[in-house]
Parts: C-alpha cells; structure tokens; sequence
C-alpha cells in the first residue's frame, strides 16, 4: 500500500495488525510519527542523536546507520545508445514502442537513458515513475534511467549518444528544445513529424520520422543524418533569436 498522506498514513496503521519493525532515517517528532514507535515491535533509528531523542519514548531504540549505494562498476558495453529527455508528463509510450518493434528485427544491442525533469507546478506521482517501468518493457529492460541531469551534463550525453529520440502528441515543433538541442550536438533525431512540423526537419535529411521508418537506421545513416541535422538548425540559435527580438525595423 503506498502512502500519500497523513491521512494514508494513519489508516496504514490502523490495518496494521502483526507487529512490525520500523526504521527512521529521521526523525520529526510528529504525532503520526509517535503513532508508528509505540505501535512497533522495534524501532531503529539510522543515527545516534535521533535514537536519543526516540529514547525518551522507546527506551529499547537501536541506534544504526543508512549504507551508501554499492559500488557499480558494471558496464555495459552496445551497439547504440540512445537517448531521451524532457519534462516528464511529455514522455510518450507510444513513439518508443513503434521503435521497439523496429529494433525486435534488428541485431545490434540498444540501450536506452531516460532523463527526466518535473515540469513547473507539478510534483513526484506514481505516473512520473511508470514512465521508465513502461518504456522499459518495450527496450526489454535495456533503459537506464538518468534522473535530473544539469545542462552540461546533457551536453556531453548528446555528445555520446547515436540518436536522440522524442515523440510528441501531434508531431515535432520548432519550439521543441529538446530535439533543437540534439541537432545542434550535430546528434541524429528520431521524432515523428506532421504537417505543422517546420520545413527544414525532413525525413531521412535532417531528421528521423518514426512513422516512416521500417528498419532502424545505419550507424552511417546516424552520423549522415546528425551532421545534416546541425546545418539545418544553425539559423536557429539563441544569438539569432536575440537578433529577431531586438530589431527595431517596422514590418
């Protein structure tokens, strides 16, 4: 059962009938906190301080620690990397999954990072992290999943990465950062494209279209495509964009 609230929290409890251990990383002192020490067979507190302060109410607390994340020197060695990142109530199965069709037939390995970001006003849900367990399922569990990465750090993933792929609800924009941002890296983009999509992303040119793809490109049509990809958005930069916006001339 997963718990969302005070309210959730103390309805846990309430249906809670055999006695359980409880850990606490913290503590707040609250009162659904006070709630959950009397009522457990053993309470353990990840520092020392905090066990003092539990002490007062449970005199038998264990004072533990919280172990760091192991140590993964695993790596995995592919054919193709791909990438995808965004805000994450953007993120569109169904794009991933024509892809994952497509590589079923192909016998190069394929990896995929997932980079995601919560869009402003919204916050950490049970659907923000369904988001990698679904695309998962269609890469076989081939995903790695980023979390927030810092602009620079983008950068160099796009540096890396084969391809970038981003589907959207309709088809790509002009205004799709993450797909403009990808063809400046001079990455190769795999997106789906409609009648509104601007004229200088074009299949098999500057850009990959999803739904005209049967085979999943070569690592030669990756790199063609890619360089192509950062002379068709040259004119669209920051320095440009500033330029439009300051000119003064009436139109």
């Amino acid at each position: 059962m997963s718990t969302k609230s005070a309210e959730d929290m103390l309805a846990l409890l309430d249906q809670v009938d055999a006695k359980f251990d409880l850990f606490l990383h913290g503590v707040s002192q609250s009162e659904i906190e006070n709630r959950y020490i009397d009522k457990a067979r053993r309470v353990i507190v990840a520092t020392r301080e905090y066990a003092e302060i539990v002490r007062a109410q449970r005199p038998d607390v264990l004072s533990c620690f919280a172990p760091g994340a192991a140590d993964s020197s695993k790596k995995t060695n592919v054919d193709i990397t791909l990438l995808t990142f965004g805000m994450a109530h953007k993120i569109r199965s169904d794009g991933y999954r024509k892809l994952g069709e497509i590589l079923a037939s192909d016998k190069r390995s394929v990896q995929l990072e997932i980079s995601t970001a919560l869009h402003d006003g919204t916050s950490f849900s049970e659907d923000f992290f369904s988001v990698g367990s679904e695309i998962s399922e269609v890469f076989n569990g081939n995903v790695s999943f980023l979390g927030f990465l810092a602009d620079d750090e983008v950068s160099r993933r796009l540096r890396a990465a084969d391809a970038l792929v981003a589907f959207f609800p309709s088809g790509v924009r002009e205004n799709n950062t993450t797909v403009l941002s990808a063809m400046a890296h001079g990455c190769a983009v795999i997106t789906n494209l409609d009648s509104l999509s601007p004229s200088w992303m074009k299949h098999n040119d500057s850009v990959f279209d999803i739904s005209q793809l049967n085979t999943f490109p070569t690592n030669a049509d990756l790199t063609r495509v890619g360089i192509a990809a950062r002379v068709a958005v040259s004119p669209y930069s920051f320095e440009s964009l500033a330029t439009l916006l300051t000119d003064t001339t009436e139109q």
